[in-house]
């Protein structure tokens, strides 16, 4: 159960990435984005990280936390 664990936060960390990625193209771009009904806050938060780091420190921040991420789960996996 342990390395079921890992690998859905390695999972997790991607999505994050990609949602932090996605949301400073669309802010770069001026694209609009409305705000979730259900996770208003999270969703702001999130865009307020993606604001001050900018689309292509975003994509570095996405990068080294999926890769971070998939190394940490990897290497818990053959122990």
């Amino acid at each position: 159960m342990k390395k079921l664990k890992r690998w859905l936060y390695a999972i997790a960390i991607l999505i994050f990435s990609t949602l932090l990625v996605a949301f400073a193209y669309d802010m770069e771009q001026g694209t609009p984005i409305a705000l979730s009904s259900t996770q208003a806050g999270r969703q702001e938060m999130l865009m307020w990280v993606a604001e001050v780091l900018g689309f292509k420190g975003s994509i570095v921040v996405g990068v080294l936390a999926t890769g971070f991420g998939l190394y940490y789960a990897i290497s818990q996996h053959f122990r």
